[in-house]
């Protein structure tokens, strides 16, 4: 349980970004959830909150910006005290990028998700851990295509997979004071498979070994897990959230 705690989640403007600082201020956490550009949604996250008597509060961040991460830590500590958990949910995947040859991938696009999905991820474990409590916990977000590989998406499939490398060499690194897990999210009902038409949708959902696509909700159960005491003596690994693909 996370009752009590301090928890950053980072990205919370987006569907399971949201999903999962709702889901950790359901269970007591006090919550701080940042967004870059979706003010509005993460407001109205803050909003549902309220509106059920639970804790969270939104900050911008711009991930990229590694001053800004420093002072957004600095601020959370003085206010709220340590952190127990910080989960990295923010990242980057536009239509343009994702559907690109190898020939279209230049250096603008590759840099445009390398800076939020790699960059932006360890900017906030460096800074994250320095504010954090002995035997606290980070979460980062990779994806299944990071472990599989995937034939679209490129810089965002390399990205992933170089989440987890991150993730493995900071939970060596940062241990035994803090555990480093992350989790590769398969085919879920949010963000780009959006783009994706009812065809496609249904052949990703026949593909796994479920026979459907999963939900942010699923995601985030799998997220709090490993953010809470209840995975304590667990650290370096990395979680498929996928159905069986």
């Amino acid at each position: 349980m996370l009752q009590g705690k301090v928890v950053v989640v980072t990205g919370a403007s987006g569907e399971i970004g949201s999903e999962v600082a709702f889901a950790a201020a359901k269970e007591g956490a006090s919550v701080i959830a940042t967004y870059n550009r979706g003010r509005e949604r993460a407001l109205a996250v803050v909003d549902r909150s309220k509106t059920e008597g639970y804790s969270i509060e939104a900050k911008e961040l711009d991930v990229r910006n590694e001053e800004a991460v420093e002072r957004f830590f600095e601020e959370v500590d003085g206010r709220h005290g340590p952190l127990d958990s910080l989960i990295n949910v923010a990242g980057h995947s536009s239509r343009e990028t994702w559907f690109a040859t190898m020939d279209e991938l230049d250096e603008g696009k590759w840099l445009e998700v390398i800076r939020v999905d790699l960059l932006g991820t360890f900017f906030c474990c460096r800074e994250g851990a320095k504010h954090m409590k002995e035997g606290g916990s980070i979460v980062n977000f990779s994806s299944a295509a990071g472990v599989t590989g995937h034939s679209e998406g490129l810089p965002y499939t390399a990205a992933k997979a170089a989440v987890i490398g991150l993730t493995k060499s900071l939970a060596m690194m940062l241990g035994p004071k803090i555990r480093v897990n992350a989790v590769a999210p398969g085919n879920i009902e949010a963000g780009s498979i959006a783009w994706y038409g009812p065809k496609e949708r249904a052949k990703m959902a026949d593909e796994a070994f479920l026979k459907r696509i999963g939900t942010a909700l699923e995601v985030a159960e799998s997220v709090l897990f490993l953010a809470s005491d209840r995975a304590s003596f667990i650290t370096g690994q990395v979680l498929l959230v996928d159905g069986g693909i």
